[in-house]
């Protein structure tokens, strides 16, 4: 039996709905809710490719349904539960049995999962977002559809509101800045298929309050600053790299990294990563961006031991504003795509440490 459950998680049309219900913030075991929507013809087209592939598994390997639900109530009675007294279809309580373990981030790109719009940046797969859209907890209303946001970096969701990343670059862009967004058509349904998800949740800020009104900026002058923030306890910075391009014009770039563990094999490594540009004249930035980074083993041992540098295997832009962005605005898109309020603060208010390498120049 599990050699069938291997072929199937790593089959593209069940890692697509997978993709699918963790972009919609659904847990493995809201089943209830998952039938529901996936009777709506939007969801009923991305899980019927899935549906075939698990009643062809079935049938070749000649494996009855009855085989297979005593199979996972062995492994998680919940889910069996629901075939032996409730009834549901054996196909998604095999789909959702498999979600349990997630999906391998780096399957979106290499598969890949994504189906970037026909209307996207060509390099940076960017769509441009303007005219008329609206913007909830879980995507967008965009054209004739309804996209959810990847789940590759909105990991929490508000019950009520936009995810504060969106809130900062919506903002943004009615101050009349240019935005684009990574919209994926895989993530796409019909507007009126789309029905919300709520799922309460209850975090309370414990550190300093939040307010950016005392940015220290620039934190330094020089040619080239590399410097960072980290936490003592965890191990993990944040490393950040100001250099003086050409005329009055600054980057600044910003990359977490968390330490290697070495008690722990791990072939990929995924990073957030910050670039922004500032016209020293005018005082305020003109470009801001944020990207994931996926560094192989090898390459992240280099990485970790320099400062930032192109040193990634995929580099994925996930959204960009262009316009005239305040100091402060700046340090929301910061504070907000980074989500560690301790350290970006500490980096905010110029509680830094200059880093240091062999390899410096």
């Amino acid at each position: 039996m599990q050699h069938i459950f291997k072929k199937l998680e790593e089959d593209k049309a069940i890692k697509k709905v997978i993709y699918m219900l963790m972009a919609m913030g659904y847990a493995y075991y809201e089943v209830r809710q998952i039938r529901e929507i996936f009777k709506k013809d939007s969801f009923r087209e991305i899980a019927k490719p899935a549906i075939k592939r698990i009643s062809y598994e079935m049938k070749v390997n000649m494996i009855t349904e009855q085989e297979i639900a005593e199979f996972i109530y062995r492994e998680e009675p919940y889910l069996g539960y629901l075939y032996f007294e409730a009834g549901y279809d054996i196909s998604i309580l095999i789909i959702m049995f498999i979600y349990r373990n997630g999906l391998n981030l780096l399957d979106i790109f290499l598969i890949p999962l994504e189906q970037i719009t026909i209307n996207a940046d060509k390099r940076y797969r960017i769509t441009k977002i303007e005219n008329n859209y609206e913007v909830n907890h879980q995507g967008l209303y965009f054209e004739d559809f309804y996209y959810y946001y990847s789940p590759l970096f909105f990991v929490k969701r508000n019950a009520k509101n936009p995810p504060p990343l969106i809130e900062s670059l919506v903002n943004l862009e009615k101050k009349g800045n240019d935005l684009w967004l990574r919209l994926d058509n895989s993530l796409r349904i019909k507007k009126e298929d789309y029905s919300p998800f709520y799922r309460e949740f209850f975090e309370i800020y414990q550190g300093r309050e939040i307010n950016l009104d005392d940015i220290q900026f620039p934190f330094k002058k020089g040619e080239f600053e590399p410097f960072c923030v980290y936490n003592p306890k965890t191990m993990k910075k944040i490393q950040f790299k100001i250099s003086h391009r050409k005329d009055s014009e600054k980057w600044i770039e910003a990359e977490e990294l968390w330490p290697i563990k070495e008690d722990k094999k791990q072939d990929w490594y995924l990073t957030r990563y910050f670039h922004s540009i500032y016209d020293d004249q005018n005082h305020i930035f003109v470009h801001v961006d944020g990207s994931f980074n996926f560094y192989t083993q090898e390459q992240y041992k280099v990485r970790i031991n320099q400062n930032i540098n192109a040193h990634a295997r995929f580099h994925q832009k996930m959204w960009l504003v262009e316009g005239e962005i305040s100091i402060v605005d700046w340090g929301k898109l910061l504070l907000n795509f980074f989500d560690d309020p301790d350290l970006i603060l500490d980096a905010l208010k110029g509680n830094l440490v200059e880093e240091v390498f062999e390899d410096y120049k």
